[in-house]
């Protein structure tokens, strides 16, 4: 999905606060802070394109994984 906008919004109104185009080639995230913190955490996102299995993931507070590479089989999805 590097190759697709991801919207990110606030986890309590929805509004979109930010924009992402990860995760990097490696499934990293690009917007890592200097924990290792991804930018979206604590938000949703909305990735542009991506099927509804994708739609308004919340992402955990200081989770350091770009939700964009996470293996949704892995997870239960």
């Amino acid at each position: 999905m590097n190759e697709t906008r991801v919207d990110i919004l606030d986890a309590a109104t929805g509004v979109t606060i930010d924009h992402c185009y990860g995760p990097t080639r490696g499934g990293g995230c690009p917007y890592v802070d200097r924990d290792g913190i991804v930018a979206c955490n604590g938000c949703r996102i909305a990735p542009m394109g991506a099927g509804p299995e994708l739609w308004l993931v919340y992402v955990p507070p200081a989770s350091r994984h770009c939700p964009s590479a996470w293996s949704l089989e892995a997870i239960g999805y």
